[in-house]
């Protein structure tokens, strides 16, 4: 990458960590006990390792933008908000997660922090990092319906096996009916991630988009969110990287089943065409 270009990611994205480290500010304090302070929080350093790994965090997303941009249609501004907004509301529906350290003014402060900080960072990548291209309409079909299905229902399968298997960190033995109404709602919100990004990824490969996609854009993105807390709350890390790893994988699988249909479908029709 040219050290142009990564020197203005890098500025964004430390701009980004001053403006959400000044939202911070403005969230009153929770009266959480489930879990303690971080070790972060106890010796003061808090705001410095807040702001590193931030800035590391929102580094990651930028190029993230960027290279999403790249198979995107339209101005270079509505190709990065496009790209924030759909980041914004992946990181909201990832944040109204039933926790039992959860509180009402968390379900509304942290999201609309996020998702600010999130539209500031696609719009300035847009603005600075994007250039204008040809329009691509996108059409929410019948096969887009399914998609989404697909993704939804092996999502909630890796969150089940999380929940049964691992015993992770949640709220699914107080409230079940709540947990999976919020599992199902994520794994739509992911699909329809999905279908907004999946045409810009350069490659045929079904297993190399499926990796590109859940392993990178959704992944990478995931990765850096989970672990954002840890630097708050004393978390077992262990928890942490079974659950991050285990959303990941069931995304990569949904996507894989996805595109090796897709390209069963494409490659019949290509046969057809050839044929007749």
């Amino acid at each position: 990458m040219p050290v142009k270009k990564l020197s203005k990611i890098l500025l964004i994205s430390f701009i980004a960590i001053i403006i959400r480290s000044m939202l911070q500010l403005l969230i009153p304090s929770g009266n959480q006990t489930v879990l303690q302070q971080s070790v972060f929080v106890k010796n003061g350093t808090l705001p410095i390792v807040f702001m590193i790994y931030g800035t590391l965090a929102f580094t990651a997303i930028t190029i993230i933008f960027e290279r999403i941009q790249r198979g995107m249609g339209g101005g270079r501004i509505s190709k990065g908000l496009k790209a924030g907004i759909i980041f914004s509301v992946v990181w909201t529906v990832f944040l109204v997660e039933p926790l039992p350290h959860g509180s009402t003014i968390d379900l509304f402060s942290y999201p609309l922090a996020d998702g600010l900080v999130l539209l500031f960072l696609g719009f300035m990548s847009g603005r600075f990092l994007s250039e204008d291209s040809a329009q691509k309409k996108h059409k929410v079909t019948s096969n887009s319906i399914v998609n989404i299905a697909i993704i939804t229902l092996i999502f909630t399968m890796g969150r089940i096996i999380l929940y049964k298997g691992f015993h992770i960190y949640s709220m699914f033995e107080q409230a079940q009916v709540r947990t999976l109404v919020w599992v199902i709602c994520t794994g739509i919100v992911i699909g329809l991630m999905f279908e907004y990004l999946n045409y810009t990824i350069n490659s045929n490969k079904a297993f190399t988009k499926s990796l590109v996609f859940g392993g990178a854009i959704f992944g990478i993105n995931l990765v850096f969110f989970n672990f954002f807390l840890p630097l708050v709350l004393k978390v077992d890390i262990q928890d942490m990287i079974i659950r991050t790893v285990m959303d990941t994988v069931s995304v990569i699988i949904g996507c894989l089943i996805i595109n090796v249909k897709d390209s069963k479908v494409i490659h019949r029709t290509n046969n057809s065409r050839s044929i007749s």
